[in-house]
């Protein structure tokens, strides 16, 4: 049987979203905003009117509202196209196809999530603005060995008092909303936070309901939805984020994200799967798939965006 389009495209975007449960949790852009698949375009309000109380002076002074746009390209990640001769279609007693397959689209899932995580801290409008440092507050927990694979010497640990202080930080910018406020920490912080002997982590865990549990949320503290992941960022000593893939420097730390998902955005475009099969050249099936996502900080200062940094001990 030859490979069903519509089944695939299913397949790809729920794996994307099982896989990056954190991708959930982001407003989605709607399609009305999207151009062709490729730009988004987002209609921007104007500055409001201002307010006068017990006005003395007329006639009031008449200003027209001006109003803008918001147009950023999306990413567009492509697989290598990848060849199944006939033989392996016929003679393997497993589907080569589906086994290829699924490598790829987990492959694709992968950078699909380290692409939003870059555009959550820098802009892909067109100015390359990055997260301010003033967002990216450290740990401040007793001195323990770097986790960080290919760091040395010593790192604070994490603390709940640290949570605490990043809600703080979120409600001082205007940008804590009940329900709204995630996290998405490397596993090595879990660790720190919450130990498999302290009876604190139980009731923590007590409070996720079973359809966020399947949707990611591993536990809820401080107001924050606790989801986690390998590896989220890295940063160097003076709080530049490292793109993904960077080779690790001894004095570079962990970072983990917190964020409003009202004031964060993904755009889903086209998602295309494309094959050639019984190809007369390489006597098999070619199979390749493109998918384009793209999303960014809503606001210009990244209120409501916000690290925490595994700081020096």
């Amino acid at each position: 049987m030859g490979l069903q389009i519509e089944i695939w495209k299913d397949t790809i975007e729920e794996k994307l979203l099982k896989d990056n449960a954190f991708l959930k949790f982001i407003s989605n852009v709607s399609e009305s905003n999207i151009i062709n698949g490729t730009i988004v375009h987002i209609p921007q309000a104007g500055e409001p009117s201002k307010v006068v109380k017990n006005r003395t002076t007329l006639p009031a002074e008449v200003k027209r509202r001006n109003d803008g746009e918001v147009l950023y390209k999306i990413d567009e990640y492509t697989t290598d196209p990848v060849h199944i001769s006939n033989a392996e279609s016929v003679e393997l007693s497993y589907d080569k196809r589906r086994s290829v397959l699924d490598q790829d689209v987990a492959n694709l899932s992968e950078e699909i999530a380290e692409g939003m995580l870059t555009n959550m801290v820098v802009s892909p409008v067109g100015d390359n603005r990055a997260l301010p440092t003033g967002n990216i507050l450290e740990t401040t927990g007793e001195s323990t060995r770097a986790s960080l694979t290919g760091a040395t010497g010593n790192r604070k640990k994490w603390t709940l008092s640290d949570l605490q202080r990043m809600r703080n930080f979120l409600r001082q910018q205007k940008a804590w909303q009940e329900g709204k406020m995630h996290a998405l920490l490397p596993d090595s912080a879990l660790m720190d936070l919450f130990p498999a002997d302290s009876t604190v982590v139980a009731t923590y865990m007590q409070g996720v309901t079973e359809d966020e549990r399947r949707n990611g949320v591993i536990m809820k503290v401080q107001g924050f939805n606790i989801m986690s992941r390998s590896s989220v960022f890295v940063l160097d000593n003076n709080k530049s984020i490292k793109a993904f893939g960077a080779t690790v420097a001894a004095t570079d730390s962990e970072a983990g994200i917190f964020w409003n998902e009202n004031m964060v955005e993904k755009a889903f475009g086209n998602l295309e799967t494309f094959e050639r099969e019984k190809d007369p050249q390489y006597y098999g099936d070619i199979y390749s798939f493109l998918v384009r996502m793209g999303g960014r900080a809503k606001r210009k200062n990244y209120e409501g965006v916000a690290l925490l940094k595994q700081a020096n001990a």
